[in-house]
């Protein structure tokens, strides 16, 4: 990997892809090609969720809980030196700077919590199975991070991996659970015990609208009065007309998230309120039909899209959806390689327990040191001095300040060649990341305050055991790569009726059936 694509790689962490493990370690080059109605998450991933916004419930929490952390913090005994291991998926290989680093941070560890950390790095290809293996044998480490479901949080709690977390929390995790929302402890929690801490990141995409800006200032398009599909079609009529040689929109058009998705084809719509197939979503289906009406006025490409940014460098193409609002422009600007400007759409998407689940940190029943592992965790939600260290290296080695020295806030930038990185929501909370090169504060606004905006899905702590309709399931998702070009036929509304019959044919009642039966006992075992 390029020093170019590691920097790019940390600007987005769980940014908004929430996709595969792949893309954590390329997670600022979203194409833009996730998130319609056909692709919202991955199976067995639950669904979770329940309106209210992260700035209320983190301030609810943090005067809450203040006396708690006060006596909750003399009370911590670290008379005792331990040493704590720490399994985690590597977020960069090699690491030529890792025994500076860790020498670094272990100094501070000892003067802070007595203890002295070791991480075990571990690939992507043999994570799931290393972990596994290390718990099944009996092997005592600490803490462990999950990502992108890689484990499975039903599968952590019922082989028994994971500890159950309640009163370690509640003795020495008050720090966390001042900047973790309240809404998102039910993605973690099961039979009234929380078992794993999910670290605050972008739980949603803000999908919004990028202009050339040669363009925008051609025609002076008034971008900031543009903050919805429909109020761009004029902007785009105009371009056909007066930019023959361009084609005025890329097409990349996505659905917020509005669908708590246990597949890709099958999930909880928001919109509707009711569990449905992807073909039979309102919202899925009327940007169905604006696409295919747009395709017809030949405002969009002649074909469908697989890689946006590359597609967008082209220069063929005057507009452009994308998946950051950046009030800068700076980061369009350089993923798309040309000067951008932006439009933020006015879209409420929904934080779902599969996208809140996209980072958990957990701690191994076989650790002897639970209480100092919790410390550990809280200690990187309480200070963001030693957080942004553990991310970033060692000051004049990995990284130097820009401006802010001495704040809560600086701004830094690392070496152009890492030596060393930790994406941030690995192990704490992405909105205490310093600025730096790898999200600028515009950009990490931009992402917190799609969350801030965002509705919780009410399944937040339900997780489906797809075995008992794997077969339909499989079929239903089938059809998902099917339904990407529905809008360029000339008959869409026959076309979309053509496919919920096929998900129809394919079994989608017995699915239905089978999420109902265990939605029921899911709340029924949990006092709901």
């Amino acid at each position: 990997m390029t020093s170019k694509k590691k920097r790019a790689s940390s600007a987005l962490l769980l940014a908004t892809l929430m996709a595969a493990t792949a893309a954590l370690s390329a997670c600022g080059s979203n194409n833009g090609n996730n998130g319609n109605a056909a692709n919202n998450g991955g199976t067995n991933n639950a669904p979770a969720n329940n309106a209210a916004t992260n700035a209320g419930s983190e301030n609810e929490a943090e005067s809450t809980n203040a006396a708690t952390n006060e006596t909750a913090s003399a009370a911590a005994d670290t008379s005792e030196f331990v040493k704590l291991t720490w399994y985690i998926l590597a977020p960069l290989d090699p690491r030529p700077n890792e025994t500076s680093v860790m020498k670094h941070l272990n100094e501070v560890l000892k003067e802070k919590l007595n203890v002295e950390l070791t991480f075990k790095f571990i690939d992507a290809a043999t994570y799931a199975q290393k972990i596994k293996v290390a718990a099944a044998s009996g092997e005592s480490f600490d803490i462990f991070t999950d990502i992108n479901g890689m484990l499975g949080f039903a599968q952590n709690v019922s082989s028994g991996i994971a500890l159950p977390l309640d009163d370690l929390i509640s003795k020495y995790g008050q720090d966390i659970v001042k900047k973790v929302p309240e809404q998102a402890w039910n993605a973690v929690t099961t039979q009234g015990k929380k078992y794993g801490i999910a670290n605050p990141s972008a739980w949603v995409t803000s999908y919004n609208i990028a202009y050339r800006k040669d363009i925008a200032d051609k025609y002076n398009i008034d971008y900031d009065a543009i903050h919805t599909w429909k109020d761009l079609e004029p902007t785009l009529a105009m371009l056909k007309e007066k930019e023959p040689d361009l084609v005025p929109f890329m097409g990349n058009m996505n659905l917020p998230q509005t669908i708590d998705s246990i597949s890709p084809m099958v999930g909880y719509s928001m919109t509707d309120g009711k569990w449905e197939s992807a073909v039979n979503n309102t919202d899925w289906i009327n940007l169905t039909k604006l696409k295919a009406d747009w395709y017809q006025k030949g405002y969009l490409p002649k074909k469908v899209i697989t890689d946006a940014t590359a597609e967008f460098k082209t220069g063929r193409y005057a507009v452009t959806a994308y998946h950051v609002y950046d009030k800068s422009f700076v980061k369009p600007t350089t993923d798309l390689g040309t000067p951008m400007v932006q439009s933020l759409l006015d879209e409420k998407a929904v934080v779902t327990g599969s996208s809140i689940r996209t980072v958990v940190s957990y701690i191994s029943k076989t650790s002897k040191n639970p209480e100092r592992a919790m410390m550990m965790l809280d200690l990187l939600y309480a200070d963001k001095q030693v957080f942004n260290e553990f991310c970033y290296g060692v000051e004049g080695q990995d990284w130097n300040y820009v401006s802010g020295q001495g704040t809560d806030n600086p701004t830094v930038k690392t070496q152009d060649q890492l030596g060393w990185a930790i994406w941030h929501p690995f192990i704490g909370s992405l909105w205490d990341q310093w600025p730096s090169n790898w999200n600028s504060q515009e950009v990490l606004d931009g992402l917190k305050g799609a969350i801030d905006k965002a509705e919780y899905s009410p399944f937040a702590g339900f997780v489906f055991d797809s075995t008992p309709v794997k077969k339909e399931m499989a079929q239903i998702d089938a059809l998902q790569a099917e339904t990407n070009s529905i809008y360029m036929s000339k008959d869409v509304d026959g076309k979309i009726k053509e496919f919920q019959d096929k998900a129809n044919k394919a079994g989608l009642d017995k699915v239905l059936a089978e999420i109902d039966k265990q939605v029921t006992a899911w709340k029924a075992a949990n006092g709901q």
